[in-house]
């Protein structure tokens, strides 16, 4: 069985992806222009373009994975800000 540790670098990127996703949704609703899903999603799937992250040698982020995660954290951020 892994270690935890080992994804804890993982997670910790995820959190602060989440942060980024929260705070360019505030950003756009306080400028009045709109902000959903789909445009939070875009916004880290940019942002997270650069990201590979590895666990024991190995990536683990394929373009489909790092979409995947992009959609989730953007509706995490969306659902969390608005509430």
């Amino acid at each position: 069985m892994m270690k935890l540790k080992k994804f804890l670098p993982l997670v910790m990127q995820l959190g602060t992806y989440l942060k980024v996703g929260i705070d360019h949704y505030a950003d756009l609703r306080s400028t009045g222009k709109e902000a959903n899903t789909e445009i939070i999603a875009a916004f880290l799937h940019m942002k997270m373009e650069d990201w590979n992250p590895t666990i024991n040698s190995k990536e683990i982020l394929d373009e489909d994975t790092r979409s995947a995660a992009a959609r989730f954290l953007a509706g995490v951020a969306v659902n969390f800000a608005g509430a």
